[in-house]
């Protein structure tokens, strides 16, 4: 039996080598579409209707976790591809959906594959279903945070998050359209939480943490990223190579 597959990655280097890496390993999966665009990967999975997405979690106009939000088929086997070990690998393993690290070895997506293959029942495809609302659930946990400030205590969209500054034993968090909240909790104890959960936030100098969404530019001269609100974040040398990294540079 061939298995019909789709390829969703915002770099096409990417789509390319995990498509060679198909082509030359594995017999029996058929790539029938791929795409680069996020918005484009829900319609291609509900038309084609594929028993395998390989769906990258890390792209700017919706991760993995919001396309897979939005589709209303969902009976196939996902393999998630990711560039970050940490991110939400509790959260695939405990749902039993399986994940390859990026550079793909050959190795992993032959593993990844049989163990889909072995899988193959309506039953299991159903218990998959609920997996996904399961995983789904789990990560929505992460996009909200709760603080407790001076005046109240509330939650925090993720999403609205620009960046948070150390104050001592305070944190500042910077939130969209110039809003302020100081909040009694060390910038160590929210990037544990974040920058281990959570692609999109980054610590980048031991006094600041940002959201990565939420980066307009980079100055090189002098290790400044500028923020959509036109804030100033000084990156430290210690912390250069891992900011390069997630700027493909």
């Amino acid at each position: 039996m061939t298995l019909r597959a789709i390829i969703i990655d915002d770099e096409e280097l990417g789509i390319n080598s995990l498509n060679i890496l198909i082509q030359k390993f594995i017999d029996d999966i058929k790539v029938v579409a791929t795409t680069t665009i996020a918005s484009e990967a829900c319609e291609l999975i509900e038309n084609y209707k594929p028993e395998i997405v390989f769906l990258d979690i890390n792209m700017p106009e919706m991760n993995g976790f919001e396309v897979l939000d939005k589709l209303t088929w969902k009976n196939f086997s996902l393999i998630f591809t990711t560039a970050h070990r940490e991110y939400a690998l509790k959260a695939l393993k405990n749902n039993a959906i399986d994940y390859l690290l990026k550079p793909i070895d050959y190795e992993d997506i032959i593993i990844a594959v049989n163990k889909i293959k072995g899988k193959m029942c309506s039953v299991e495809i159903e218990q998959n279903r609920v997996n996904y609302n399961k995983l789904l659930q789990e990560v929505n946990q992460h996009n909200k945070i709760l603080v407790n400030s001076k005046t109240s205590i509330e939650t925090i969209e993720l999403s609205d998050v620009v960046c948070l500054e150390s104050k001592s034993n305070y944190t500042q968090i910077y939130l969209s359209g110039s809003k302020l909240t100081l909040v009694s909790k060390t910038l160590k104890e929210f990037e544990t939480h974040l920058c281990t959960a959570n692609l999109s936030f980054m610590r980048v100098h031991h006094s600041f943490i940002i959201n990565l969404n939420k980066v307009a530019r980079y100055i090189k001269l002098t290790d400044t990223i500028i923020m959509v609100d036109d804030q100033k974040i000084p990156l430290s040398k210690s912390r250069k190579g891992t900011f390069f990294e997630w700027l493909k540079i």
